[in-house]
C-alpha cells in the first residue's frame, strides 16, 4: 500500500513539473516580458534610495494626452536627477519642490512643468526632485541630503494618496498598486530598514511566469463568478479607513517620517504641503498629519483640476492620471497664492 501510494505521489509530481514546464516555455514565448520604453524607463537602482532618477536623464518625442491628441514632449534631469536646479548662490527666493511621479513630471515639458511657471511668476530660484513610486520617507532622504546645500525659503511637498502604500510594506503586499522593488521603510520605533515588498508567491512569479499567468487568469474567473472584482487593499482602505490595520499601520508611519521632516526643516524655511488627488480617507489623514506639525496644506491644486475634469477639459496625459500641460498650469496657477504670502511673511 505505502508504495503505491508512492508511486502515486511521485507520478503526480512529476506530471505537475512537465505541465509547469510546458506552461512555462509556452508563457515566455507567447507572452514576452513587457518593455519599458522612454520616457517611463527613468528609474535607476541605489542602494540607499530603492531607486532615483537615473543621471542626465532626458527624453524628446511625442506622447498622447488623455484624449488621444499628440504633443510634444522633451524632459531632462540633471547629473543629481533634478528636473529643475537654480542658483545656490542666488539673492533671489528659493524654493525646493518634492514628490514622485507628479514632481518628475515625465508627461510634459521642463518649461511647461508647474514649477517652472511659479519661478516664473514669483521670480524664484528653483529645485525640484522627485520619481514615479516615491514614498515620504523616499523624499525626506532626498530632502535631507539637499536642504542645507539648497537653503531654500520654501518647501512644497507634493503628496499623492498611493504614498501611504509606499510607505508601508505591508500595505503594498496587499494592494493592486504596487511599485515592488526594494526600498528604505521606517520602522515604529524610528529606524530605517530595506524591505522588498512582495509575498513568497509574488517572488516565485517572478522567476515562474506561468504562475502568474495563472494567477490573473483565476482572479478573473472569480472575478466572473462572484460578479464583482476582487477586493484589494485600496477596496478596504477607502471602506474601513483606520479600522483596516495595514493602513492604520502606514499612517502611523507616516506621522513620524513628516514629524521628522519638521525637525530637519531649517528654523527659517517655511514648508507648504499639497495634494495631487481627492481620494479619501488618505487626503484628510494627510491635512491633519500636515497640519498638526503646524505646516498647511493644500487641495485647491487636485480641485482645480477635478473642475475642469466635471468641465470636459482634457487636463491630464494619457495615463489618466498625470497631469498634461494645461492641469500643470492648473496646479501652478492655485499654489502661487499660498506661495507669495509665504515668500512675503
Amino acid at each position: 500500500m505505502f508504495r503505491k501510494t508512492l508511486f502515486f505521489l511521485i507520478t503526480v509530481l512529476l506530471f505537475s513539473l512537465v505541465v509547469i514546464a510546458i506552461g512555462e516555455v509556452a508563457t515566455r514565448l507567447f507572452l514576452p516580458k513587457p518593455v519599458i520604453e522612454p520616457p517611463e524607463n527613468t528609474a535607476l537602482k541605489d542602494d540607499e534610495l530603492g531607486w532615483k532618477m537615473t543621471p542626465n536623464y532626458s527624453f524628446k518625442g511625442t506622447l498622447k494626452d488623455r484624449d488621444g491628441a499628440a504633443y510634444e514632449d522633451s524632459i531632462s534631469y540633471d547629473e543629481n536627477g533634478f528636473k529643475a536646479f537654480g542658483d545656490t548662490a542666488s539673492a533671489r527666493p528659493k524654493i525646493l519642490f518634492l514628490g514622485d511621479s507628479y514632481t518628475a513630471s515625465r508627461q510634459v515639458s521642463n518649461n511647461k512643468s508647474f514649477f517652472k511657471i511659479i519661478g516664473d511668476s514669483l521670480g524664484a530660484e528653483i529645485f525640484a526632485y522627485g520619481h514615479p513610486g516615491y514614498g515620504t520617507l523616499q523624499e525626506y532622504m532626498i530632502f535631507d541630503k539637499w536642504v542645507g546645500k539648497i537653503k531654500p525659503d520654501v518647501v512644497v511637498w507634493q503628496v499623492c494618496s498611493n504614498d501611504f502604500i509606499d510607505n508601508y510594506a505591508g500595505l503594498e503586499m496587499v494592494c493592486g498598486y504596487g511599485v515592488g522593488e526594494r526600498r528604505p521603510y521606517l520602522n515604529e520605533q524610528g529606524e530605517i530598514y530595506y524591505k522588498r515588498p512582495l509575498t513568497l508567491f509574488q517572488k516565485i512569479q517572478e522567476h515562474i511566469w506561468f504562475f502568474k499567468w495563472l494567477d490573473s487568469r483565476w482572479d478573473n474567473l472569480l472575478a466572473k463568478v462572484k460578479k464583482e472584482d476582487i477586493k484589494v487593499g485600496e477596496y478596504y482602505i477607502a471602506n474601513d479607513k483606520r479600522d483596516f490595520e495595514p493602513f492604520d499601520k502606514s499612517v502611523i508611519i507616516t506621522e513620524k517620517i513628516v514629524k521628522k521632516i519638521k525637525e530637519r526643516l531649517p528654523k527659517n524655511t517655511k514648508l507648504t504641503a499639497f495634494t495631487s488627488d481627492m481620494y479619501q480617507p488618505q487626503r484628510s489623514e494627510f491635512r491633519r498629519i500636515f497640519e498638526s506639525n503646524g505646516f498647511t496644506f493644500l487641495e485647491k491644486p487636485a480641485q482645480a483640476v477635478q473642475k475642469a475634469e466635471y468641465q470636459k477639459m482634457v487636463v491630464k496625459a494619457a495615463d489618466g492620471y498625470h497631469w498634461n500641460m494645461k492641469g500643470h498650469e492648473l496646479v501652478a496657477n492655485s499654489l502661487l497664492p499660498e506661495l507669495k504670502k509665504l515668500l512675503e511673511n
